[in-house]
């Protein structure tokens, strides 16, 4: 497996050397160029100069070039040139050449005829190019001045190598600054993933985690950053296994101890099977089935492979039931138990009969259980496009739950709360209280399993804290949501939001 900070350093100085070489041969055409710009130039000037003299120098000699060598070497010094010139005459026969290139009265090589300028009284500013067919009137012979990097001076050829150290040099410094630079870069990358790595070894091993620190870049910081929520999570999660674990043990050791004392007990004759023993074994017995059934309906829902009939209910009348069959337990504890309806006729709702009616009385039972005498319990239902606010009223704090995710943060009225599959609007059952109301630290975990907000309750008096847990699993698997509002000191009202079947209204007020 390949080392990223490997794979990195490789990269980044490839990189650079590939650009500073890219650049030094981008510079080395250019500077050819402009040498080969300058030495035409050069040798343009050089021969019209040479070619005057030429000219008077020939006719001087009647037609003969003797003498050439002396005006050449007398034209060059005045330039401070040292460059070859070839002399030939007007059938391109060397009659002069200063390396001695080529030889007397041997033919002028293509090459160098393209690059021949005609020696003749009126000079022409350009190269002449050979014409087979007739020459220029008055011409006597040609004067050429060799251009290219095949005919560099030594002086030149110096230039050139020591341009190629310097660039050598450069590319050598440049790599060097360059891997430097990748070592630098790729520890700095490549840290925070090591630290992460360590992190990951330490969370597989067990070990307590320590929150990394964030980087300053943005991408690692939210590598970081999430993987920091995510050990948390984690944590909590483990931390809710483990507590699970150990209250589904107090819950199943308090019936069964019970159980267990007593039967020893009538086993020793302690105590007689009376009406009265058994019925106290067969509440503990009711006790152990109604946990093991929640623990197992609890496990359907979030497994997904909860049976449901899914069908348009009469809500006026499923709601007429429930705060009947809850009325003579409020009695008993002399509390206010209303029913809430609206004038307007109620439409019925998509849900299954059984599971809703299993939601709200699970409501109810809370909010009698935590009322104290004399205070009020209410159910009420209503139709809305939208489900109910999602702004708290002064004091309030609310919880949404949304699929199995809980947030306190509060987004604009309506963002949680699309308009129903149907597009019939929703239905909202409204289940509410003048208890003490719930702390808002306690809100973000009042839907987890076993949750109780005090813990010094006794099952028979506090529930086993799954009454919640499965309120939520139900609303949801029926398509719908279901949230909390509580004002500590004044009460707590929970909302439950199923879609409204369209079609034909069934109950009325």
């Amino acid at each position: 497996m390949r080392s990223l900070r490997r794979r990195l350093t490789i990269t980044h100085t490839v990189v650079a050397l590939l650009a500073v070489l890219l650049i030094t041969i981008l510079a080395g055409s250019l500077i050819a160029r402009a040498y080969l710009d300058l030495s035409r130039e050069q040798a343009r000037d050089l021969s019209r100069g040479i070619s005057l003299r030429l000219v008077a120098l020939y006719r001087l000699n009647g037609g003969s070039w003797e003498g050439v060598q002396p005006i050449i070497d007398e034209r060059l010094e005045e330039l401070g040139l040292t460059r070859r010139i070839v002399i030939a005459d007007t059938e391109y026969r060397v009659v002069y050449d200063s390396d001695e290139m080529q030889a007397f009265g041997s033919q002028l090589p293509a090459r160098l005829r393209a690059q021949a300028v005609p020696i003749m009284p009126a000079v022409q500013n350009g190269p002449l190019r050979p014409n087979r067919f007739r020459q220029p009137s008055g011409l006597i012979g040609y004067v050429i001045v060799p251009v290219g990097l095949q005919y560099v001076t030594v002086a030149e050829q110096g230039f050139f190598a020591s341009l190629l150290r310097i660039s050598l040099l450069g590319s050598a410094v440049a790599g060097g600054v360059a891997l430097f630079t990748a070592l630098l870069v790729s520890r700095q990358v490549t840290a925070p993933l090591r630290s992460l790595t360590q992190a990951v070894r330490r969370l597989a091993a067990g070990e307590q985690h320590e929150p990394l620190p964030l980087p300053a870049d943005a991408e690692l910081a939210e590598l970081a950053q999430s993987f920091n929520l995510m050990a948390a999570e984690l944590e909590r999660q483990e931390t809710l296994r483990r507590q699970l674990v150990a209250d589904i043990a107090h819950e199943l050791r308090t019936p069964l101890t019970v159980l267990r004392l007593q039967l020893e007990s009538i086993e020793d004759g302690i105590e007689q099977p009376t009406p009265a023993t058994l019925g106290s074994l067969s509440h503990e017995v009711g006790l152990l089935t109604r946990l093991v059934n929640d623990l197992r309906l609890l496990s359907l829902a979030e497994a997904g492979q909860l049976s449901l009939n899914i069908q348009p209910l009469d809500a006026a009348e499923l709601v007429g039931h429930i705060v009947g069959s809850a009325g003579p337990r409020a009695r008993q504890q002399q509390i206010a138990l209303h029913l809430n309806q609206p004038n307007e006729a109620i439409p019925p709702v998509l849900a299954d009969e059984q599971r809703l009616a299993q939601v709200l009385g699970n409501l109810i039972e809370n909010a009698l259980r935590y009322t104290p005498p004399g205070g009020q319990v209410w159910l009420g239902v209503s139709t809305r496009e939208h489900a109910p606010p999602a702004t708290p009223t002064n004091g309030t704090t609310r919880l949404w739950r949304i699929g199995s995710r809980a947030t306190r943060r509060l987004p604009p009225t309506g963002a949680l709360t699309p308009i129903a599959p149907n597009g019939a609007g929703w239905l909202v059952f409204e289940v509410g209280d003048t208890g003490p109301g719930i702390a808002p630290e306690d809100l973000p975990y009042i839907f987890e399993r076993f949750y109780r907000t005090d813990r010094a309750r006794t099952r028979e008096k506090g529930g086993s804290g799954l009454g919640l847990a499965i309120v939520q699993r139900l609303v949801e698997a029926q398509g719908g949501q279901v949230h909390v509002s509580s004002i500590p000191g004044r009460g707590t009202t929970f909302y439950v939001q199923l879609p409204v079947a369209s079609g034909v209204v069934v109950g009325t007020a």
